[in-house]
């Protein structure tokens, strides 16, 4: 049977996480779905199976690490952030993934791990999480999606440890002066085809002007990017908030 990818989603304590599996395996997969769906049943998430598909030689975790950010962007919906769940603790961290590897690790094959949010950075737990999995289980690949508020000592220590980095615009909160400096010096340093460094610019109605600025300014500075199509959907309010600089020249 041809290796397949179900990836599922679990509402838990510590946030919503994907995986990915081979069905060669028949114990990870009873594993999985024993734990998952009882998680599932039990949040009313059954819906939240969103994929099937053929998978690399990795084992594939798509890891939500919680609903904090410090952004409240006005199209984000509630179920992906707010301002006031508690970050989980390292130890805690630490035994999500020893309980994760424990399920899994019998395959041998290398994880490969994408974090996202909420705001994965917003956790001061986050980077000594991140360099103890590197340098203690086979881990070949650590992704993560930030909105690019921490600061650029942060994301360049980040750097010895993930594999790729997204940062992603907001213009309600971010001061693109500063946001687009540190796009620059990661993309220097996230160097292809061993690392990789990406913008994703979110196609926000209000900042149309400002988008064009972002993608010339990308192109000048050979930064990849997208244009990212905003789901508004469940927008949690109607304002656009102004809270952001837009400082940006080139």
């Amino acid at each position: 049977m041809a290796e397949m990818r179900q990836r599922c989603t679990a509402l838990e304590d510590m946030g919503r996480i994907a995986i990915g599996y081979s069905s060669k395996n028949n114990i990870i997969l009873k594993l999985l779905i024993k734990n998952y769906v009882n998680i599932l049943k039990k949040t009313n998430q059954m819906n939240n199976i969103i994929a099937i598909r053929p998978v690399e030689k990795v084992f594939s975790i798509t890891w939500m690490l919680g609903r904090r950010c410090n952004y409240d962007c006005m199209y984000c919906p509630e179920e992906l952030h707010d301002k006031f769940s508690r970050h989980h603790d390292l130890n805690k961290l630490k035994e999500a993934w020893k309980n994760m590897h424990q399920q899994t690790g019998a395959k041998k094959l290398p994880y490969k791990i994408s974090f996202t949010g909420g705001e994965v950075t917003a956790n001061k737990n986050f980077l000594p999480f991140v360099s103890w999995l590197k340098e203690n289980y086979n881990v070949s690949s650590i992704l993560i999606t930030t909105n690019g508020s921490a600061g650029l000592k942060y994301y360049e220590k980040l750097t010895n440890y993930v594999d790729a980095i997204s940062f992603s615009t907001h213009a309600e909160f971010m001061n693109e002066k500063v946001f687009f400096q540190k796009v620059v010096a990661l993309n220097k340093i996230m160097i292809r085809p061993k690392k990789s460094f990406h913008v994703n610019i979110m196609d926000e109605y209000w900042a149309k002007e400002r988008i064009k600025l972002y993608e010339k300014f990308c192109i000048k500075n050979k930064v990849s990017f997208s244009i990212n199509e905003i789901d508004y959907d469940k927008k949690t309010r109607e304002e656009v908030l102004n809270n952001g600089q837009s400082n940006l020249k080139i």
